[in-house]
């Protein structure tokens, strides 16, 4: 098969206490059914035997990388082999090869009715608490022999989970962890590796202050590959991530608008010279430079060029120029209200010319006020012969009293003794 280079045969060690994991699954899978197996260290590589007998070798001089990531916060735990060069099972070429085991349940189910104090699921808690304390101690075993050969020839590296930021490199959002010398996530399947000596340049995409995520995109040194991207990491990992890249002295940009890789690095590969000359990978320093003064993401300078171009004597010949322009404003303004109490007053004087004099006005108003005093007078009278006249009453029907000396009235009759 095309790309896949020869390997050397595995020297078996008969030994029987040579190292030894059991019950592992392979990832990619053989099958379309999870078969799990064995994975032993022999001389010069490992040796994976499945339970239905399929054999996978792995060389220690094919192995660039070697990954064991323990379950802490997991549910799986797993060893993992970046190659060199792909080797073939499962009909396809593979640079990513890796074995894991199982840490408690990988779904629930919800529907069941569960205590918090049942003791069927304190009894399962204390279960996978054992196991994976168990597992532990069968890997770091494992990892142990193997480091003792001298002829393994490098180490297993554990990722740093405290540099973890969230991303998504193929379909979903995972936990994205350092190493010392890559950057990888293999907790789900297909995994990401990449190594931090063959990135020449990092870009952040998409930096801007109203934007909540962001793109990370690696540029190989090795132009004719592919670039990898990172894509919708949230905008507050953006300033530890960089610390972590300035820590490792890799360089890094960032713009706040996506690229077209394939075309850039197609351009930059058919005139390699001629994109040095440019200038090289300058252009994106100059779009986080032009970012900066726009007021987008961070990174870019944020001095206002105003303030570069500062000059106390401008300033001073700004201000008497616009106090000069205020005078003259204000200036104007006096004129305007001057002319306009002008014509006022020449209205006014019109008005008084036109009419009569204060002495005719007095007269006059001496008239009319004596006319109404005789109307008020004349009104007045009659209103009080008529008021008398109206108000004089019915004189009350007077009683007539008996005199003091006046027999009492009788009724005819007299009384009988």
């Amino acid at each position: 098969m095309e790309g896949v280079v020869k390997q050397d045969a595995l020297i078996l060690n008969p030994s029987k206490t040579n190292p030894k994991l059991k019950d592992l699954y392979i990832r990619p899978s053989l099958t379309n059914k999870k078969i799990n197996g064995t994975l032993e260290a022999h001389t010069n590589g490992f040796r994976y035997t499945s339970v239905r007998g399929d054999k996978i070798d792995i060389l220690y001089s094919n192995v660039s990388h070697a990954f064991y990531q323990p379950c802490d916060n997991e549910m799986i735990m797993l060893i993992h082999f970046h190659l060199k060069h792909a080797i073939v099972f499962g009909k396809r070429k593979q640079t990513e090869v890796q074995f894991y085991t199982e840490v408690g349940e990988l779904t629930t189910d919800l529907g069941k009715h569960r205590n918090m104090h049942d003791k069927d699921d304190v009894l399962a808690e204390q279960a996978e608490h054992e196991l994976r304390n168990k597992l532990k101690g069968a890997f770091q075993t494992f990892i142990d022999k193997v480091l003792q050969q001298k002829s393994f020839p490098f180490e297993f590296e554990t990722p740093f989970r405290p540099l973890g930021f969230h991303g998504t490199p193929h379909r979903s959002m995972v936990l994205i962890l350092p190493t010392t010398t890559c950057v990888v996530q293999l907790t789900e399947w297909p995994p990401l590796v990449i190594v931090l000596d063959e990135v020449e340049l990092i870009h952040f995409e998409r930096v801007h202050f109203q934007l909540k995520n962001f793109d990370m995109v690696f540029i190989m040194k090795d132009y004719s590959k592919k670039t990898q991207s990172i894509q919708a990491i949230p905008m507050a990992e953006l300033d530890p991530i960089k610390n972590w890249l300035n820590s490792c002295d890799i360089c890094y940009t960032e713009g706040p608008q996506s690229l077209n890789w394939a075309k850039i690095m197609k351009t930059i590969t058919d005139d390699l010279s001629g994109f040095f000359t440019q200038g090289g990978w300058t252009f994106l320093e100059a779009e986080s430079d032009t970012e900066g003064n726009g007021g987008g993401g961070g990174g870019g300078d944020d001095s206002d060029p105003e303030e570069d171009d500062y000059d106390p004597d401008a300033e001073e010949s700004e201000e008497e120029g616009s106090e000069s322009e205020y005078s003259v404003e204000e200036d104007d303004e006096d004129i305007d209200d001057e002319d306009s109490d002008s014509e006022e007053s020449d209205n006014l004087g019109s008005d008084e010319e036109s009419g009569k004099s204060w002495s005719e006005l007095e007269e006059e108003a001496r008239r009319a006020d004596a006319e109404k005093l005789d109307y008020d007078s004349d009104n007045g009278g009659n209103s009080k012969k008529k008021g008398g006249a109206s108000s004089k009453k019915p004189s009350p029907v007077k009683s007539k009293k008996r005199p003091a000396h006046s027999p009492p009235p009788t009724n005819g009759k007299k009384r009988k003794r």
